[in-house]
Parts: structure tokens; C-alpha cells; sequence
């Protein structure tokens, strides 16, 4: 493994070592789904990582005349949103939340979308640094507004005409990230239709953890996990859920495993299940 892929998860150690470094930028990424019944903006507030700031990715890096929740906002706009932050272009970043890296995943496929390279989770993410005894902090942080030049990498995005062809067509895998139940059709989605994609296979996206205070596998683990549901390395792949959130989470895992080919289907079932006209299968 190269030492870029090594760099894509640091360690709460090797971070709390780095926390005065003028060129580092922390993001706290906590989100949740509605019906979790928590805030994130406010257990942030409660307390963070020292020199962390939040953003919401439905909020703050969400285009808000979508039709779809959750679809990213163009370059220019996510630009603006990280300046006000004050992450430019030339820091490096580290994304955590307080799921393992649920909600991280996404703010960390943001980035590279938006045209940055110097990213990498906090392995373990929030819950890891609290239970290493690590310093926690209710101080918001007062950075300067940064530049942030955005270098859109559509290459990362895959839209709704994107995928139809995959299925109609061939050329990609396709992995849905979300619970087996969900992908056979046997929970209600707030969708019209349940199911999943045409040829899409399941991996869901708790797979890329142990069970053991949120590490992701070892690769030589986690590869055998891609692999049996379909994944070529040789392949492009394009990753999908309920509203591309867990599906940049399969994305970050994919890369890290040395994929060079992987992008993040954004719509996700949120569209592609509310539209009558789009195949999908059940079970």
C-alpha cells in the first residue's frame, strides 16, 4: 500500500500530535438521519476536536433547489462554503464524525469532488479520541476566511443517466451501500418504489468495520469483501444508497483499498426509486 493510501485514515495519536499545525483543518461531519433523533450541529457544540469546525452536508454542501435531499452543491458554491470555514486549498484535512465515519465519508467525497487531495478520516472518528482520553473542546474555533480554488473532478459524480446506462448497457459494478433489507425491497423507503438498481450488488455499508470501536478492516479483509460482491479492481465502480451519504463511505473505503475508478451515484434511491419510469428489482 502507497503512503497516500496509508495517509487516507489517521490515527487519533498521530493527529493530537499535529493539532497546532498552522496548515491542518479538522472537520467535524457529524450528521444524522431524521428519525435518529439527534443533531449534529449540536453535539458539536457540546463538544469537538480542539480547532474543529462543522458542516452539514444537507445544509452547508447541499444544493438546496434539488429536487433530491442530500445532492451536492456545484463547485462554486462548495467552494464558497469552505472559505467561509476557512479550509483552502492548500491545508490538509481531517474528517470526523461520531458514526465511524457515516457522515465523514461524505464530507470527504465532497472535497475530492470539489477538487481537493489532502484528506483523510480520523480512524475511529469521534468515539475513538473521547475513549482515548483525548481532549475535547466547546470553543468554536475563529479562522480567517480561506481560498479555496475549486478544480471540479466530474469524474467522481455519476448522475441518473449515468447509471441507466450502466444497467442497460454494462461497463461498471455497481454497490449499494445500504442495509440488506432496504436493498431487497422489504423496508419501506419514503420512496414510491423499494428495491434495488438492476445488477447492483449489496454491500452494506457497516462491512467496512469491525466491531471493534469503529476501526475499518485490515485491506487484506475488507478486499475479499468488495470482491465477492462483484468489484474488479480493474473495473470502474460506481457506489449507491439511500441518498449518497454511505455511498461515499463505500467510495473513501474503495480508494483506500487502491480502486482508481470509483464514483458516487448522488442521486441514489432517493431518485432513482421515486421515478416510475426506472427499472428495479426486488429480493
Amino acid at each position: 500500500m502507497s503512503e497516500l493510501d496509508r495517509e487516507m485514515l489517521v490515527e487519533p495519536e498521530q493527529l493530537s500530535s499535529q493539532l497546532d499545525a498552522p496548515d491542518l483543518r479538522i472537520v467535524d461531519a457529524s450528521w444524522y438521519l431524521p428519525a435518529a433523533g439527534r443533531d449534529g450541529r449540536a453535539e458539536y457544540e457540546a463538544g469537538h476536536l480542539p480547532g474543529a469546525v462543522h458542516l452539514d452536508l444537507s445544509t452547508d454542501l447541499a444544493d438546496p433547489s434539488a429536487p433530491v435531499r442530500n445532492t451536492v452543491a456545484a463547485p462554486a458554491a462548495l467552494a464558497r462554503a469552505f472559505e467561509r470555514a476557512g479550509i483552502g486549498t492548500d491545508h490538509r484535512v481531517v474528517v470526523y464524525d461520531r458514526q465511524n465515519g457515516y457522515s465523514a465519508g461524505r464530507i470527504w467525497w465532497v472535497l475530492q469532488y470539489a477538487g481537493h487531495s489532502r484528506l483523510a478520516l480520523l480512524h475511529g472518528g469521534f468515539e475513538r479520541w473521547v475513549a482515548e482520553g483525548r481532549d475535547v473542546t466547546r470553543d468554536i474555533p475563529s479562522r480567517p476566511a480561506a481560498k479555496f480554488a475549486a478544480a471540479p473532478r466530474p469524474h467522481w459524480l455519476r448522475t441518473r443517466d449515468d447509471v441507466l446506462e450502466i444497467v442497460q448497457r454494462g461497463g461498471a459494478a455497481i454497490v449499494d451501500a445500504r442495509s440488506p433489507a432496504r436493498f431487497r425491497g422489504e423496508e419501506p423507503e419514503k420512496t414510491r418504489n423499494a428495491g434495488h438498481i438492476p445488477g447492483s450488488r449489496n454491500v452494506p455499508y457497516a462491512l467496512n468495520w469491525t466491531d471493534e470501536g469503529g476501526a475499518f478492516r485490515e485491506p487484506a479483509a475488507l478486499r475479499p469483501v468488495y470482491e465477492e460482491a462483484g468489484v474488479r479492481w480493474d473495473e470502474p465502480v460506481v457506489t449507491t444508497c439511500g441518498s449518497g451519504v454511505t455511498a461515499s463511505l463505500a467510495a473513501f473505503a474503495l480508494t483506500w483499498l487502491g480502486h482508481r475508478r470509483v464514483a458516487v451515484y448522488d442521486g441514489s434511491w432517493a431518485e432513482w426509486g421515486d421515478d416510475d419510469d426506472l427499472p428495479y428489482e426486488r429480493g
